[in-house]
C-alpha cells in the first residue's frame, strides 16, 4: 500500500498553481490507481474562520469534543494529543473533496492542518540545531521572516503525524514537499524518519524568479546565458550573492531522495544553486492541461456572451476577444500584451475589424460584491479605475494606469482590466450577462496571452486550447518544450511561440530599461503581424481551431502526465537505493 503525503500551503484549498496541480493529479485515474491513500498536509489558523466549501468532514480539531472523533483510530487520537502537548500546536484532521479541473472528476483526500503560531520554542530550536548540524542551515538568519519560521515550526509535528498515519511502516509512504514551504519537513525527515522516501517537487526556482522580477534587463538575456557555460557560471555567482531564506532552503533540496521539476527549464535552473543537484535524480514531471470536449455551438455561445459583456463595457461588440488570466507581477509581463495590441491596432483598423483584450489580474483578492457595484456605479469600473482599495492596489496599479492610457488613443482595439477574483455577475457587477461564467472566458476566448519573462510551466495560457482558442506563449514558459514534444513536426495553428531575447552578445549590465522596452516592442510588432494572420474569419476557421486544439490538449492532459511522467518517476523513486543520507555528512555545530 502506497501513501502519498503532499505538504503544501495549498493543502486547505486551491489558491494558485500548486492547487491546480493537485486538482489535476489527484483526480487522474492513473494517480488513483497508484496511490491507495493521499494525505494533504498544510498550515492554517485553527479553528478555521472561513472553512473551504470542499472540506467535507472535520474528524478532529484541537479543543473540540466532536462526536465524529469516535470514527478516528484511537492510536491516532493519542498521537494528536501527544503532539499537541509536545509542540504546542493546534491540529485539524478531516477529509477534503478535490474537484478536478472543469469539475469533470472528483477525488477525496485526508487533510491535516497545523496551527503553529503558539508553538513551543524548545522542540523547534532542537530541530533548528539538527538542521544546522546536518545541512549548515542557519535558521537564526531567517527567524524574523514568518515565511521561513512557520514552515520550520511545522516540520516536527508534521513528521510525527506522518509516522502515526503510517503506523511505523514508513517504507510504505512518500513525503512530497511542494516548493520551499515543504523543505524544512523534507530535510528533517531525512534525519528523523530515514525509512521514508522523500521527493522535492520544484514548481519554480524562487531565486531565479526574484532575479528576473527585480532586474528588468535580465529577462532578455537569462535564457541565452543558460546556453553557455560562462553564462551559467555568472548566474550561479549572482544567485549566491542574492541569498535569502528561499535560496537557503531550495539550494539544499538535493538532499531529498528525488526531485520532480515541472519543466526542463526548472530542472536546469536548479543546477545553478549547487553542484550537488547533478548527483540527485531530477525527473521532469510536466503539468497537465484541463479540458473537456465541446461542440462549435457551445463555443459560439460562450464567445457571444463574452462579446456581449465587452459591448456593455465599451459600447461596441468586438470581432475578437483576447484574454489573459494571471497575477499582476513583473514576471508575467502584462505590458507585452498591450504592446502586441498596439501594433495589431493598425492592422485591424485597415481590415475594418475590432478587438478587445480582457485581463483578469488581481493583487487584492476577492472584492465584496457591494463594493464592486459601488465602483461600477460611481465611475464605471472595470473600464475606469482609481488607485486605492477597493480598486487598484499593489501590482494592479501600474498596469491599470497603462490600460487607461492605451484606451485614450487606440482605434480598433481596447483593453479592460478586471482586478477581481472570478467572473460572474455576482462578483463583477451588473454589466455581466446573467449567463456568463468564468468557464465562458476559456471557452469563448479567441486568444489567450502568456508572454511571461519567467514562467516555470504555464497552465493558464494553455487552457483555452481545448476550446479552439489561440495561445500566444513566450519561449520562457516551461510548457514550450512539452508543446513541441507532443506536436511532432509542427505546432498546430492554435499555438504561437514568441522568443523575447536580446541580440547576440548583449549583456544585462549594459542594457537600460529603455533599451529592453525598445527590443520588446520590435518583437511585439512582428508577433502582431503573425497573430493577425491566425485570427479566424468565419465558422469554418473556428471549427478547424476547435478540432486541432482539442487534439493537442488530449496529448497534454493530466491523465497523460500522471501515466507517462509521474508514475514512472515514483516507481524509480521507490526503487532507488539511498546513497545520500545526511548522517554520512553531519557537520559539527560551530561556536
Amino acid at each position: 500500500m502506497t501513501t502519498l503525503i503532499h505538504i503544501t500551503h495549498e493543502a486547505r484549498e486551491k489558491m494558485g498553481g500548486i492547487g491546480a496541480v493537485l486538482e489535476g493529479l489527484l483526480t487522474a485515474r492513473a494517480y488513483q490507481a497508484a496511490a491507495e491513500r493521499t494525505i494533504l498536509l498544510g498550515n492554517a489558523e485553527i479553528p478555521l474562520s472561513d472553512p473551504p466549501a470542499d472540506l467535507e468532514t472535520v474528524l478532529y480539531q484541537t479543543g473540540d469534543a466532536l462526536p465524529r472523533q469516535a470514527s478516528v483510530n484511537p492510536c491516532l487520537l493519542e498521537a494528536f494529543a501527544r503532539i499537541e502537548a509536545t509542540y504546542g500546536v493546534r491540529i485539524l484532521y478531516g477529509r477534503r473533496a478535490v474537484a478536478g479541473p472543469l469539475q469533470t472528476r472528483r477525488a477525496r483526500a485526508e487533510l491535516v492542518l497545523l496551527d503553529v503560531q503558539d508553538a513551543r520554542a524548545d522542540p523547534v530550536n532542537r530541530l533548528k540545531g539538527e538542521l544546522w548540524e546536518a545541512y549548515g542551515l542557519q535558521s537564526n538568519r531567517f527567524e524574523d521572516n514568518w515565511g521561513y519560521e512557520e514552515w520550520v515550526r511545522v516540520a516536527g509535528p508534521a513528521l510525527e503525524i506522518v509516522e502515526a498515519f503510517l503506523e511505523g511502516c514508513t517504507e510504505t509512504g512518500v513525503l512530497i514537499g511542494h516548493e520551499f514551504m515543504g523543505l524544512p519537513t523534507l530535510l528533517a525527515a531525512r534525519l528523523r524518519l530515514p525509512g521514508l522516501r522523500t521527493v522535492y517537487w520544484a514548481h519554480e526556482v524562487p531565486p531565479v524568479r526574484d532575479l528576473i522580477e527585480k532586474r528588468t534587463s535580465h529577462r532578455l538575456v537569462f535564457d541565452l546565458a543558460m546556453k553557455s557555460r560562462t553564462g551559467r557560471r555568472s548566474y550561479e555567482a549572482m544567485l549566491r550573492e542574492g541569498g535569502g531564506f528561499k535560496h537557503a532552503l531550495v539550494s539544499r533540496a538535493h538532499r531529498a531522495h528525488h526531485i520532480f521539476a515541472v519543466s526542463d527549464r526548472v530542472a536546469c535552473e536548479l543546477l545553478l544553486l549547487d553542484p550537488a543537484f547533478r548527483r540527485t535524480p531530477i525527473e521532469v514531471v510536466y503539468n497537465g492541461l484541463p479540458g473537456r470536449p465541446i461542440d462549435l455551438e457551445m463555443r459560439m455561445r460562450s464567445r457571444n456572451l463574452l462579446r456581449q459583456y465587452v459591448e456593455a463595457l465599451l459600447g461596441f461588440r468586438p470581432d475578437y476577444v483576447f484574454t489573459h488570466v494571471a497575477r499582476p507581477v513583473a514576471s508575467k509581463s502584462l505590458e507585452r500584451d498591450l504592446w502586441v495590441l498596439e501594433h495589431l491596432d493598425d492592422i485591424l483598423a485597415e481590415r475594418d475589424r475590432t478587438a478587445a483584450l480582457v485581463v483578469l489580474a488581481t493583487d487584492g483578492g476577492r472584492r465584496p460584491g457591494d463594493l464592486v457595484r459601488r465602483m461600477e456605479t460611481e465611475y464605471g469600473w472595470p473600464l475606469h479605475h482609481r488607485v486605492g482599495w477597493p480598486d487598484l492596489v499593489k501590482g494592479e496599479v501600474a498596469f491599470g494606469q497603462a490600460v487607461e492610457g492605451y484606451n485614450r488613443w487606440a482605434r480598433a482595439t481596447r483593453a479592460v482590466l478586471i482586478n477581481q477574483f472570478g467572473l460572474s455577475r455576482e462578483c463583477c457587477g451588473d454589466r455581466v450577462p446573467e449567463e456568463l461564467l468564468f468557464q465562458d472566458l476559456r471557452q469563448g476566448s479567441d486568444v489567450e496571452f502568456g508572454q511571461s519573462a519567467y514562467e516555470p510551466f504555464g497552465i493558464a495560457p494553455l487552457e483555452t486550447l481545448a476550446f479552439g482558442g489561440i495561445s500566444v506563449i513566450s519561449t520562457a514558459c516551461g510548457c514550450a518544450p512539452f508543446l513541441t514534444r507532443v506536436s511532432g513536426d509542427a505546432l498546430p495553428e492554435n499555438v504561437l511561440l514568441v522568443e523575447y531575447v536580446a541580440p547576440a552578445g548583449a549583456e544585462a549590465d549594459s542594457m537600460s530599461d529603455a533599451e529592453t522596452e525598445r527590443i520588446e516592442h520590435e518583437i511585439a510588432a512582428r508577433l502582431a503581424a503573425r497573430l493577425a494572420d491566425r485570427l479566424p474569419t468565419g465558422r469554418e476557421a473556428l471549427a478547424r481551431l476547435l478540432e486541432s486544439g482539442w487534439e493537442l490538449t488530449q496529448k497534454m492532459s493530466w491523465e497523460v502526465v500522471a501515466r507517462d511522467y509521474l508514475l514512472p518517476a515514483l516507481q524509480r523513486c521507490l526503487g532507488q537505493k539511498d546513497r545520500t543520507h545526511p548522517a554520512a555528512t553531519l557537520r559539527r555545530a560551530r561556536s
